[in-house]
């Protein structure tokens, strides 16, 4: 006798034999059961999720989450671009391109997909995660994890100074409200390798120049952009449902991830380290972080986008409103995520920066 059980919502096949010697049905373990119990079965949203589709793959954020979820070799991974794009991957993971303004290519494209992640350039148009989110809804793809990978969005007075926190929710709520996805935003607070590569936390590897914001001893939590693909991967490793920690336990909610906790006393220290030089070699000029912080909404009003930068950054940099994930649970233990080592990270940084 052959019975099968397939779930179309949980895409899970699974086939028991079982015989006897008279070919009549026997409960397992019975008097006389000579049989077999074949289990054949797919690791998918039943357990685990199996299928992820990454949008923005080729980019700063994207790859790294893809990176580290082809190495975790958990998942089918499909990467989803433009047509026009040139962007290459590895042959292991699915490319499928199309015009993002179709409805019918991105639903399709997220047909059988039990994760969409989604990561934006800043300037992406807004309505853009919008039509994947609403393709995901169509398409039935059980979790979303929307273009957060910053400061904290449960944060409501981080909110009043960073706008873009308010964009962000606008994106969680829409996911609610179609009422098939959950979401799952990941914080990681400012991404330390390109804030310090890019000169953004005020210290100039090259031009051995700092800008130090009041004495530069609030330390604040960031995180490298390899160390939120880390997590990710093994966030989505995590069984569905399960005695915790597993998926269900962040639906509709944050994972609070960071590299390590630092000042820009620290990072300025740690870059003189790394390029063999001294404080004689350097130029440091202090400033008033509420002053830049003024200086970059002139900026802005102005018609300058980089005057977010010190908005951004420093509320980042003021203590008790974005330095800490005030009152928030690290998920970092139950991800199995160790700190990283600021000194072997900012090495790296040196040697990329004095590569060009």
């Amino acid at each position: 006798m052959v019975v099968g059980s397939t779930s179309r919502s949980l895409n899970r096949y699974v086939t028991t034999s079982i015989s006897s010697r008279n070919n009549r049905s026997l409960p397992l373990g019975s008097p006389g059961f000579t049989g077999r119990l074949i289990l054949i079965s797919k690791m998918t949203s039943a357990e685990h999720v199996k299928n992820i589709a990454v949008v923005g793959a080729s980019g700063l954020v994207g790859g790294a989450i893809l990176k580290s979820l082809l190495e975790s070799g958990n998942f089918n991974v499909t990467a989803i671009s433009r047509q026009d794009s040139s962007a290459t991957f590895p042959s292991d993971v699915t490319v499928k391109k199309g015009d993002y303004k179709s409805p019918e290519f991105l639903e399709s494209a997220l047909q059988g997909q039990d994760v969409l992640i989604l990561t934006f350039a800043a300037m992406t148009p807004p309505e853009v995660q919008s039509d994947f989110i609403k393709a995901a809804a169509k398409a039935g793809v059980p979790w979303i994890l929307p273009n957060e990978y910053g400061q904290d969005g449960a944060n409501p007075e981080l909110a009043k100074v960073v706008g873009l926190l308010g964009m962000k929710e606008r994106y969680r709520n829409e996911i609610e409200e179609l009422g098939v996805s959950s979401w799952i935003g990941i914080v990681n607070n400012l991404w330390f390798d390109f804030s310090l590569k890019g000169g953004f936390f005020g210290i100039g590897i090259a031009a051995r120049k700092a800008e130090i914001y009041d004495d530069g001893s609030t330390s604040i939590v960031t995180t490298t952009v390899p160390q939120v693909g880390r997590a990710i991967a093994r966030l989505l490793s995590l069984p569905v449902q399960s005695s915790s920690p597993c998926l269900s336990d962040y639906k509709n909610k944050f994972v609070y991830i960071t590299s390590f906790s630092v000042t820009q006393n620290d990072m300025l220290a740690a870059v003189q380290h790394a390029t063999g030089t001294t404080p004689a070699d350097w130029t440091v000029t202090h400033k008033p972080l509420d002053q830049w912080m003024q200086e970059g909404r002139e900026m802005f009003a102005k018609g300058e986008r980089m005057g977010m930068i010190n908005v951004l950054y420093g509320a980042t940099f003021k203590k008790g409103l974005g330095d800490q994930f005030h009152g928030r649970e690290l998920a970092n233990e139950k991800l199995g995520l160790e700190e990283e080592d600021l000194d072997e990270v900012v090495q790296r940084i040196v040697k990329e920066v004095e590569a060009k």
